[in-house]
């Protein structure tokens, strides 16, 4: 299987996504801590835009210009699961190297993940806390996104 460790890195960053926005009203979207800090909203258009960037960059080995339009929290959310889709479609196309994959682990993937973290923090201080789960017992499968 191409890619098979950052395939399973995007099954996982599915999983947590979709865990962390879980019956998330749409004000959440709105939701911030003030000082400049980004908005549910702000911050799941952001990893969109980290991971459509990370895509085209793969696929072409140039980098993405502009900004994708923001959208409300159940569209940015459905936007950023295709997303991921398609880069898993594109990770399963295209091996990439050792170095390569290390680079896309470290950049865009982990900051991703950091982001997941921040939404499931926001969901806790507006009331809506994130049950317990030891995620390394999950049954994620890689390429079942």
């Amino acid at each position: 299987m191409n890619n098979e460790y950052l395939r399973h890195t995007l099954a996982t960053i599915n999983y947590r996504f979709q865990k962390s926005v879980r019956n998330a009203e749409d004000s959440f979207g709105g939701f911030s801590l003030g000082k400049g800090s980004r908005s549910t909203n702000e911050i799941i258009h952001h990893m969109y835009d980290v991971l459509s960037a990370t895509r085209f960059f793969i696929e072409r080995e140039q980098r993405k210009k502009g900004t994708p339009e923001r959208l409300s929290l159940t569209l940015e959310i459905e936007r950023f699961i295709a997303e991921l889709k398609t880069l898993d479609k594109t990770l399963s196309d295209k091996e990439l190297g050792i170095d390569y994959s290390k680079r896309l682990l470290q950049g865009p993937f982990s900051d991703i993940l950091t982001h997941i973290g921040q939404i499931s923090m926001l969901q806790r201080l507006n009331d809506g806390p994130i049950e317990r789960e030891d995620f390394s017992s999950v049954d994620i499968k890689t390429g079942v996104l």
